[in-house]
């Protein structure tokens, strides 16, 4: 089977490798990793690109890929998630990944919070600070209001609504702080902002594969730093500018439970198809929080994927296998 690849890189937008605004993108690496693994899969790989460089194969119909396996993340819109999916459903062309409903969804995290809530999951609280809707002075009385109404103290954690990859995400120690953050977000990419509730404790990734009622959690992944301390919040810096290290980790049977309970009760509930990821705060009392689901989550060399399946005795390229097999029978390829 010819499988294509849709991914980004910066360059593709103009964007330098080092940029500390937008960097959810592939490096040459990570994609040649996934598609190394597929091509040990069996299968014949093809490089598509981007977005635009899949719209000029439909448009010269010189597009010949009998499946495609998402990568890409788009750019500069909250629903960059969702445009390589809605193209490929209009094209009729079966894809690996979430469809388009799924992506614009969880790309909005006030909304996946509201529906985490809704399924009984527990999840910090939050500000929402609309975009351009106020004055500073406005602005300053409504996040005042809202500290006082969530009995929210500092620290805080800032973060743009429909922005992934930790872009903007910053944690505050003072209202002048606080408000330098939300406008700084504002400005550079011109959102509605999230205020949050600080949780102390180890944040987590629970990786997933599957749909439906096959879906299963391939385990749980914590990200350090290169000494093996923990990662009090996880930044654009250090997932860009810090080296990382990935460790599978293990709490008690309740803790777990819960954990993989809330993991699959999102996956199935967001509809989200053959892989995707859940991120977690565990509090050292064991307390569970949810921070944001991730339908699309990257498939990179030694990430949360590939340390849960050594950590089950899977090697990377049986969950690739395996990802691409939840799509064939669904698209009838």
């Amino acid at each position: 089977m010819k499988i294509g690849l849709t991914f980004d890189r910066p360059e593709d937008y103009g964007i330098e490798s080092n940029s500390s605004v937008f960097a959810d993108f592939s490096t040459e690496k990570e994609i040649l990793h996934l598609a190394d693994a597929i091509k040990r899969c069996g299968h014949e790989v093809e490089l598509i690109g981007n977005m635009y460089k899949l719209k000029e194969r439909f448009e010269s119909h010189s597009f010949d890929c009998d499946l495609v396996f998402v990568t890409d993340e788009g750019i500069s819109s909250r629903n960059r998630e969702m445009l390589v999916p809605a193209l490929l459903e209009l094209n009729g062309v079966p894809y690996i990944g979430s469809d388009t409903y799924a992506m614009g969804l969880s790309q909005n995290k006030l909304h996946t919070k509201l529906v985490a809530r809704y399924l009984g999951i527990k999840t910090p609280r939050e500000i929402y600070v609309p975009y351009d809707m106020f004055g500073k002075a406005q602005m300053v009385d409504y996040i005042e209001s809202g500290l006082r109404q969530e009995e929210l103290k500092f620290p805080l954690v800032v973060k743009p609504n429909c922005e992934g990859y930790s872009m903007g995400v910053f944690k505050v120690e003072t209202f002048e702080e606080l408000m330098e953050k939300v406008a700084y977000n504002m400005e550079t990419y011109h959102q509605e902002v999230l205020c949050e509730e600080y949780i102390p404790g180890e944040e987590i990734n629970v990786p997933v594969v599957g749909t439906g009622a096959s879906a299963y959690v391939l385990g749980v992944d914590i990200c350090k730093h290169e000494d093996g301390s923990n990662i009090d919040i996880f930044t654009l810096h250090h997932k860009c500018f810090e080296p990382i290290v990935d460790e599978a980790v293990e709490y008690g049977k309740q803790t777990m439970d819960t954990i993989f309970d809330w993991t699959l009760k999102l996956h199935r509930h967001f509809g989200c198809r053959h892989f995707s990821r859940a991120d977690y705060k565990v509090t050292e009392d064991k307390e569970v929080y949810f921070l944001e689901l991730n339908p699309r989550p990257g498939l990179t060399e030694n990430g949360p994927f590939e340390t849960c399946a050594k950590s089950i005795g899977k090697t990377y390229d049986e969950v690739v296998g395996e990802i691409i097999r939840c799509a064939i029978p669904e698209r009838g390829v």
